[in-house]
């Protein structure tokens, strides 16, 4: 009867089931889109939700008449101390100290509702608040299996909920909704409630949902009117990765995805008084450069962020295209490589940039390797060398010298613009957000890769997709 009861429950709530598993959260575990740094704040929520799950149980354990009922919420008790030590493999893995975890908003309605019931409520109430999550996941993993594709770095994730074992606990709970105590529209309400909680936690582990304050980052570089490109890019990676955005416009321009129709440099007076207000104000946990324009202006920049850093600093070096159209002079490379080199903790020029930079033509691993060095000995931390011949990616030479790189897939999509400013400002976001180098230009990585694939279409030579 109550298993009836249960499948009763499930029934009147699989709309909320089938968004969880319709989510592009749930979705990306199985195909693998979903963004590493997404399924890492994931594991740390997770985690403290997992804890609090725990105490629940033990909560309503305590509450039981029955020594069988006692028995079975400390063996669901011990189910998810099993989990939690999934959470601390991977957790160690992904570089997450669980014990400096803040729990989001979505994070802590659940716990709390969880709690508060087991607390305050007969048993039942608590069985039938503990349900969805058990039952969910199962069901979860039982959809996702058959789609689970055999590169989705997830793939421990599908395989752990759809293992019969752990189908098998939601049913060892359900009979524990006939006790005394409450009735069936009760026990219903609180179960649809842990679905919505179930739905909201995906949604704020995709959403990334914002903490009070923010990291800031800083974009110093040129204007792009059909917003594929230049600060406009940057601000759209940002925001993406959870990062409040400021900008600092160098240059203005009248450009399209046909091409670029006209270039209007700002006077140094005007750039430096807008770097002035931002550093007088937000300031920035990292900040990147993109198009300076001209040798005066790299000085200028230069000078300001040596007397004033604001956060890691991402060198873009825009001189030439990943074409090998020169975009600035030969001064603007002197210039970069002589001032603002020197203050980078990542450059990050495609090989043609890096050869105008350095001298060495780069032409496979080994000279691209040579040519991140020879960044390094004129003082930037470290360097990534974009679209190596022979490597079909882009290869980083960290500060302690370890080389790694960074394949990715040869899109055949025209759709293209702004994929170098993307690159250089979504690394600026995580290192805002206090990853590694090498961490963030992973994640950068990864992120471009997947704006490239998911590309709108726009245009000519069209935008990324900065959703992605």
């Amino acid at each position: 009867m109550t298993t009836l009861l249960a499948d009763r429950f499930w029934q009147c709530d699989r709309d909320l089931a089938d968004a969880c598993l319709l989510h592009p959260f749930v979705r990306g575990l199985a195909d693998g889109s979903l963004p590493p740094w997404r399924y890492r704040d994931y594991v740390a929520q997770d985690a403290f939700f997992l804890r609090a799950f725990a105490g629940a149980y033990q909560l309503a354990g305590a509450r039981c008449a029955d020594a069988e009922g006692r028995a079975l919420y400390a063996r669901l008790a011990q189910g998810v101390e099993d989990e939690l030590q999934l959470h601390r493999r991977q957790a160690q893995r992904l570089g997450i100290d669980l014990r400096r975890v803040q729990a989001t908003d979505a994070t802590l309605a659940y716990t709390e509702f969880l709690t508060a019931t087991a607390a305050t409520r007969p048993e039942p109430c608590a069985a039938a608040a503990m349900l969805p999550c058990l039952r969910l996941y199962a069901w979860l993993g039982e959809r996702l299996l058959p789609m689970l594709a055999p590169s989705s770095p997830y793939g421990d994730w599908v395989r752990a909920y759809a293992d019969p074992g752990f189908a098998a606990l939601w049913r060892l709970l359900a009979p524990r909704l006939a006790g005394a105590g409450a009735d069936a529209d009760e026990l219903a309400a609180l179960h649809r409630r842990a679905m919505h909680l179930e739905h909201r936690f995906f949604a704020a582990a995709w959403g990334g949902e914002a903490p009070g304050r923010p990291p800031v980052a800083l974009t110093i570089a040129g204007s792009d009117p059909s917003g594929g490109a230049g600060i406009q890019a940057d601000l759209k990676a940002f925001a993406r990765h959870g990062v409040y955005g400021q900008a600092v416009v160098t240059l203005l321009t009248a450009q399209n995805t046909r091409g670029v129709q006209g270039v209007f440099a700002q006077p140094v007076d005007v750039v430096l008084a807008q770097l002035r207000s931002v550093a007088d104000d937000l300031g920035a946990q990292a900040t990147k450069t993109g198009a300076l324009g001209s040798a005066a202006l790299v000085d200028a920049v230069a000078a300001a962020l040596a007397a004033r850093p604001l956060g890691a600093l991402v060198v873009d070096p825009v001189l030439v295209s990943k074409h090998g159209h020169a975009l600035a002079g030969a001064d603007v490379a002197q210039a970069l490589r002589q001032r603002l080199v020197p203050l980078a903790d990542v450059v990050t020029p495609n090989r043609f940039e890096a050869e105008a930079l350095t001298g060495i033509a780069v032409i496979d691993r080994s000279s691209a390797a040579a040519a991140a060095r020879a960044l390094q000995a004129a003082g930037a931390r470290a360097a990534v060398v974009k679209d190596v011949p022979g490597l079909a990616g882009d290869l980083l030479v960290a500060r302690d010298g370890a080389e790694v790189e960074f394949p990715a897939p040869r899109l055949a999509t025209p759709h293209r613009h702004g994929s170098g400013c993307t690159f250089s400002a979504a690394i600026a976001a995580r290192l805002a957000h206090g990853d590694t180098v090498a961490a963030a230009v992973a994640a950068a990585r990864d992120y471009v890769a997947r704006a490239l694939a998911s590309a709108p279409g726009l245009g000519a030579v069209g935008p990324l997709n900065h959703w992605a």
